[in-house]
């Protein structure tokens, strides 16, 4: 710091540098709304409350440093301008005249005082446009650059038509002229292949040309843009000329020496200053950019009346008074002597540096009056700087100086705008207003589309940010969709299917046509495609059930038509959904079922009500909750129940070693009752085989959270589910995770990893929604860990009804078909089956007798009827050998769970699934159940 003052004494070492900095640090810092100015206290800061101030008191003054302490001042200035912190936060230009010809002199303007104008104007002009340091969006001086060019255009004396050649100029300069470049470019390539366009281009070239010579007459409001402007300006008497075209004439050099030097020059400035605010004022369409929040600064060193620096100032003064408009410049010149206009007077006393406040104080509380006045002396605001002439006073103002700090390195950027002027506000709320009249407009119709997901569909529905409903394939419903088409390829898998159902309907009217719908979540519940991978493969299972229909030839056998439902995320609005089913199968009496769903939650139970309260079968594919089959007269399953699963998960673990203790976690979600209802199953079965058992809940990503039992478990709440992955890393025995596979398996995993868990984990039937989704299961390759699948293996389909679905299933989807293979999780069996057990009681109604109506009803009663519960080989409702095991609801009218339904457990290593099976059990024909499967209650 002592050596940064050292060098600024150099150049600041007059009484009160530190009041004249912190005043031009003031001054082009730009108020948080507006340009109104604000009072300024002594220490240099600005007083609150500007928005009181008078709009006549509005302006930046020109700064007039006076005397010889001057050397320097400017060039300092500058430097700290352009090293302002934030970078690039500052527009400064720094020019000196001290080498400057002198070409001008005091009185009325000359020729060459216009000449020598213009070039200070254009050297500030190019110092402004190529200011690369800055991190604002370039100026542009558009009228200034124009009017440049203008005066710089000769023509020859024996030049008959200029204008029609200037003309030309200004519309090849014109934006016009590229877009007319683009259509001659279009027509070369375009036309000679199809003659048909000439016609076109050639209206588009007219109308190209016509909009130019409407708006080279400067008369247009918008369309006429800068030539507007030039024919609206005070000087030079434009309304002679009539015309843009006319008056640019008149700037031709040769031409504008014959027009008033003095009103030339103020076209110059008054150009130069209004292309300021122009880029200072934000229109409606510049909503993006950002609000400049400093103004420029030109710093003029060494004016004098005869290098064109006085008449530079002179004119800004003139042109300010003039025109009224505030510009965004601040001007500081530095000279021997002020100004002669703003030479210290009996009405404007000499101020100096140290009272640097206060004159600009006085200047501004005058300025309203001298404005209305018209006098010369307006904007200057003279100071003068002193030398200090004792070693005491140069002592003080280093003091001052270093005493200055972040001041003196005028910090630029400090100010924010305020709120209202943001370019998001100023965004926002016109998108609002459009919106709103855009919508009034087309309300009503847009209105129905906005809530039938875009579409003209009755049975879709949008419901947040997720659309649920009924579609026959030509609409996706799974949300969101994988990069990889995947999802789209099964629906038009399906939509193709359904259209050749149609069309097989209607040359075999004989066969029974049914509608089967299939219902599930498709809102992913982690907000990602992966996440709906089980429901992909299930939707797959039923394509390849609905493909066999169509392929089979027996009049028994139904034609299937598929329909995909969305219940939303997590199955809520399964029930409304339901109800939209009601009012379909009202107008299609082909619809006799419902196949599917998700979740066993109390949103799931919700739908399988309403469903049952509308007389529709249903038939699940992976739920498993014990309460479902149990109190729902008209669902079946074809997955076994929690009650089998804890049983066969008991037994397992009972075949391994290590120490006799369980510890369950479980999900503490009132509303997902799947969870808690494994959790007593598994307790219960563990306890019956000598486990020493216990329980813990978390709470599940985004669920509803209910208030956790101490029970006789120990049951308690330990966090989130990687929390619970976390609090399984001490214990030592079997870690049962009974909660949801996606989201919460993954993040239990992740925070037993975290630790190195020794526990033996074991995962409910769930988890294979996980493992069906291979980015997730191998992004967690630490720990090893067990999960029951509700189907066998692909690797065990080796003959059979196994072999050919797995076989079809390949051929219709071969992106299933991956170097690691199929996945483990089933669903894509366990939905085949449920759309068979649908299928296989149609078709034993229609074997009973032709007749029969196929409804509902009907159908449900075929399902209960689906056993082998005598010994008839002639009997003709036998039990399904379904893909995932033997599917027979063993002739109990109350029975709607299928009889020893088979149950896999596999293993994951390293992120892989084994293919070989760690357990088995239940009756199938690929695998004879292991020895200590328990038997089926």
């Amino acid at each position: 710091m002592d050596q940064t003052v050292a060098v600024a004494g150099e150049q600041l070492a007059f009484a009160g540098a530190d009041r004249l900095v912190k005043l031009i640090g003031a001054l082009y810092q730009r108020p948080r709304a507006g340009d109104r100015p604000r009072d300024l206290q002594d220490d240099g800061e600005w007083r609150p409350g500007y928005h009181r101030e008078r709009a006549g008191r509005r302006g930046l003054p020109m700064v007039c440093l006076v005397g010889d302490a001057r050397e320097g001042v400017l060039e300092e200035l500058g430097s700290r301008l352009q090293n302002a912190k934030p970078a690039g936060t500052v527009r400064s230009v720094y020019l000196s005249l001290a080498d400057r010809p002198d070409t001008d002199a005091p009185g009325e303007a000359t020729g060459a005082s216009v000449e020598a104008v213009r070039d200070i104007l254009w050297r500030v002009r190019n110092t402004l446009v190529r200011s690369a340091r800055t991190r604002e969006s370039r100026l542009r001086f558009r009228l200034f650059t124009l009017v440049d060019q203008l005066m710089a255009k000769k023509f020859p004396d024996d030049e008959t038509e200029p204008e029609h050649i200037l003309l030309r100029e200004l519309q090849e300069n014109g934006l016009l002229v590229r877009f007319r470049s683009a259509i001659d470019s279009v027509s070369r390539e375009l036309v000679p292949q199809h003659p048909a366009w000439r016609f076109p281009l050639l209206l588009l070239r007219l109308l190209t040309l016509g909009t130019f010579r409407l708006a080279v007459t400067g008369r247009v409001p918008g369309l006429s843009g800068r030539y507007r402007w030039f024919l609206r300006q005070p000087h030079l008497a434009p309304e002679m000329s009539g015309s843009f075209v006319r008056f640019a004439l008149r700037l031709t050099d040769g031409e504008w020496q014959k027009e008033s030097p003095e009103f030339v020059a103020r076209l110059l400035v008054n150009a130069f200053l209004e292309d300021l605010r122009r880029e200072y004022r934000l229109r409606p369409w510049q909503f993006w950019r950002r609000r400049r929040m400093t103004y420029p600064v030109l710093l003029l060193d060494e004016v004098g009346p005869a290098n064109g620096g006085y008449r530079l100032l002179e004119l800004i003064n003139d042109v300010r008074n003039q025109v009224g408009l505030f510009d965004p410049l601040l001007v500081v010149s530095a000279s021997q002597a002020p100004p002669p206009d703003a030479a210290p007077s009996e009405d404007r006393p000499k101020y100096h540096a140290a009272d640097a406040a206060g004159a600009y104080r006085v200047w501004q509380n005058r300025l309203s009056a001298d404005r209305r006045a018209r006098r010369p002396t307006a904007w200057y605001l003279p100071i003068g700087l002193d030398t200090p002439q004792t070693e005491g006073e140069k002592t003080e103002v280093r003091k001052r100086m270093l005493a200055l700090g972040e001041h003196y390195d005028l910090a630029g950027g400090r100010g924010r705008s305020a709120w209202w002027t943001t370019r998001w506000i100023r965004a926002g709320v016109p998108a609002v207003v459009l919106a709103l009249v855009a919508g009034f407009a087309i309300v009503r119709y847009q209105s129905f589309l906005d809530s039938h997901c875009g579409t003209s569909s009755e049975w879709l529905t949008r419901v947040g940010d997720q659309c649920v409903g009924i579609s026959d394939g030509t609409f996706t419903l799974f949300s969101p969709v994988d990069k990889e088409g995947t999802i789209q390829q099964v629906e038009a898998v399906i939509a193709d299917q359904n259209r050749r159902a149609a069309e097989l309907h209607q040359q075999h009217p004989e066969r029974p046509y049914i509608t089967l719908v299939d219902l599930e979540a498709l809102t992913s519940s982690n907000g990602t495609a992966e996440g709906l991978t089980a429901e992909r493969e299930s939707l797959e299972g039923f394509a390849v059930a609905q493909s066999r229909q169509l392929d089979a030839t027996a009049a028994a056998e139904p034609i299937v038509r598929m329909l995909i439902a969305n219940g939303g995320k997590g199955m809520h609005q399964g029930a409304q959904v339901a109800q939209m089913l009601l009012e379909m199968a009202k107008q299609d009496p082909s619809i006799v079922g419902v196949v599917g769903l998700d979740m066993s939650s109390e949103p799931t139970s919700d739908t399988i009500r309403a469903l049952g309260d509308a007389g529709i079968p249903v038939v699940a594919a992976t739920l498993t909750a014990d309460r479902l089959a149990d109190q729902n007269p008209i669902y079946f399953q074809v997955a076994p129940q929690n009650r089998r699963e804890a049983a066969v998960a008991a037994a397992f673990a009972a075949q391994q070693p290590g120490p006799r203790a369980l510890r369950v976690y479980y999900s503490d979600d009132d509303t997902d009752f799947y969870s808690t209802n494994l959790r007593d199953d598994v307790l219960k079965s563990f306890q019956d085989k000598g486990f020493t058992v216990e329980a813990r809940a978390f709470d599940p990503d985004g669920g509803p959270v209910g208030r956790t039992a101490h029970g006789r478990y120990g049951d308690r709440t330990v966090g989130n589910a990687g929390a619970a992955g976390r609090d399984s890393c001490s214990y030592n025995g079997f870690a049962f995770f009974a909660g949801r596979g996606v989201p919460d398996f993954g993040a239990f995993l992740a925070g037993a990893a975290q630790c190195g868990s020794t526990a033996t984990i074991i995962g409910d039937d769930d988890v294979s929604r996980y493992v069906a989704d291979s980015v997730a299961r191998e992004r967690n390759r630490a720990l090893p860990y067990y999960y029951l699948a509700l189907a066998s293996a692909p690797a065990t389909a080796t003959k059979g009804l196994a072999r050919d679905f797995y076989t079809t299933l390949n051929a219709k989807f071969n992106f299933e078909r991956t170097d690691k293979g199929r996945s483990f999780d089933g669903h894509a069996a366990l939905s085949y089956d449920a759309a068979l057990v649908m299928i296989t009681a149609t078709a034993y109604l229609r074997e009973t007798s032709s007749k029969v109506p196929v409804t509902p009803g009907a159908v449900w009663r075929e399902i209960a009827a689906i056993h082998t519960s005598r010994p008839d080989a002639n009997q003709t409702n036998k039990y399904i050998e379904g893909v995932s095991g033997t599917i027979d609801y063993g002739g109990d009218i109350s029975r709607h769970v299928p009889q020893d339904k088979p149950l896999a457990v596999l293993r994951v290593q390293n992120g892989e699934v084994e293919e070989e099976l760690q357990g088995f059990c239940g009756k199938a024909v690929v695998r004879a159940p292991d020895p200590w499967c328990p038997a089926d209650g």
